[in-house]
C-alpha cells in the first residue's frame, strides 16, 4: 500500500480517492469547528475571555469555566488534533512539492500549538486574561498548518500522477 519510499502522486487510485475524501470530510469538521469558535467569541481577545471568564450579561450570560469543564475539553481536543494532525503529518511527509525546513515546520508546529492553544485556556481562565492574545495567535497557526498540508496533499493527489 504505502512505503518509506511512496510519493502521493506514486499512490494506488482507490487509495487516492479515498485519502481526498478522508481530507475533504475531515476539512469539513475542523472548518465546522472553526464556525463553532467564531460563533461563541467572535475570534477576538474578549470574546475568548468571555468565553472561559463568563460575563454579566442578563441577556446571554456565560457562567465561567469550571476547572473539570476545561479539563473535559482540552481532553478531548488534545486527544483528537493529535490524532489529526499525525494523520495529515504523515500523508504531508509523502509530498513531493514542499521539503526541507518548510515541510518540517509544517508537520511539527501543530503539535506545539496543540499545547499552546488548549493549554492556555487554562491560563486565561486561571491566571491571565491577555494570554488569549498568544492563544489565538497559536491557533492560527495551527490552522494555517492544516489548510495548507491538507491543500498541497489534495493538490498532488488530484493533479499530479506518477501512473
Amino acid at each position: 500500500m504505502i512505503s518509506s519510499n511512496s510519493s502521493l502522486s506514486s499512490l494506488d487510485k482507490t487509495v487516492r480517492i479515498l485519502i481526498v475524501l478522508y481530507l475533504l470530510t475531515l476539512s469539513l469538521g475542523v472548518t465546522l469547528g472553526l464556525s463553532y469558535v467564531y460563533l461563541t467569541t467572535n475570534m477576538t481577545p474578549a470574546g475568548m475571555s468571555e468565553q472561559y471568564l463568563g460575563n454579566d450579561n442578563d441577556w446571554n450570560p456565560k457562567l465561567p469555566k469550571t476547572i473539570i469543564d476545561l479539563i473535559s475539553h482540552t481532553h478531548d481536543h488534545v486527544i483528537v488534533f493529535s490524532i489529526i494532525f499525525f494523520s495529515i503529518g504523515l500523508l504531508f511527509s509523502l509530498n513531493s512539492k514542499i521539503s526541507n525546513f518548510w515541510k518540517m515546520f509544517l508537520i511539527f508546529e501543530p503539535f506545539l500549538s496543540i499545547i499552546v492553544t488548549f493549554g492556555g485556556f487554562f491560563v486565561i481562565r486561571f491566571i491571565n486574561s491577555e494570554f488569549s492574545y498568544i492563544v489565538i495567535f497559536s491557533s492560527m497557526l495551527m490552522y494555517a498548518c492544516f489548510y495548507i498540508m491538507v491543500s498541497v496533499i489534495l493538490y498532488e493527489l488530484i493533479f499530479c500522477y506518477d501512473n
